[in-house]
């Protein structure tokens, strides 16, 4: 394991996460215990699929990648999942469309895999701990026509 994974495993797995755990996730939907070891994972995936473009820090590099530090978007469940769903694209004068790859889709990652990125960006860089179902991810799929 690499001092940069090292790091991100001991931000994402840290003791301040108890606290904010256990004041944010809805009763019934993930237990403390599962939400750590989402966090865990999503630090893992994050930094096997992410953190080339988002870097380990989350701030990207400029516009073309851009910055994970915002509330906003770490709110935004429905957002999040589409994103690394479908991936995203950015205006392109000189393609034949219109636009060009920003991020590409991550659809082969698990929906597993997808909840605990979520998890893990927003416990790292967002006020709370979004937590976010297996099944709303495969519901994402299903309405994508993503199976």
């Amino acid at each position: 394991m690499n001092s940069t994974m090292a790091g991100i495993l001991r931000v994402a797995l840290g003791a301040p996460l108890i606290l904010v755990v256990l004041a944010h996730v809805p009763a019934g939907v993930a237990s403390e215990r599962e939400t750590r070891n989402n966090i865990g994972l999503g630090a893992l995936v994050f930094a096997e699929n992410c953190q080339r473009c988002h870097k380990a820090d989350g701030y990207g590099e400029g516009a073309l990648y851009p910055s994970l530090h915002n509330d906003d978007l770490l709110a935004d469940r429905s957002l999040l999942i589409q994103t690394i769903l479908d991936g995203r694209s950015r205006h392109a004068v000189d393609s034949a469309d219109g636009t060009a790859p920003l991020m590409p889709s991550l659809d082969y990652l698990t929906n597993k895999e997808i909840v605990s990125i979520i998890a893990f960006i927003s416990n790292t860089w967002g006020d709370d701990v979004l937590v976010v179902s297996e099944s709303e991810v495969a519901a994402a799929r299903r309405k994508g026509g993503q199976q």
